[in-house]
């Protein structure tokens, strides 16, 4: 399977660059909160994370 920006958009349920989760700040720390990055495998993660490093000045498409 190959790893594409769209695809992993489609796990998630956002486009982290258009729409990203917001981070509701409780004051203390809380970990009952999973991240809605959990879903995603070491290597999607790490493709996203570089994909979003190379294209957060632009304008996304998606």
């Amino acid at each position: 399977m190959e790893l594409t920006f769209d695809k992993i958009c489609e796990k998630l349920g956002f486009n982290p660059l258009v729409n990203p989760p917001a981070c509701n700040l409780s004051g203390y720390e809380d970990d009952s909160k999973e991240s809605p990055y959990a879903v995603l495998t070491f290597e999607e993660s790490d493709f996203l994370c570089e994909y979003m490093k190379n294209n957060t000045n632009k304008t996304a498409q998606q």
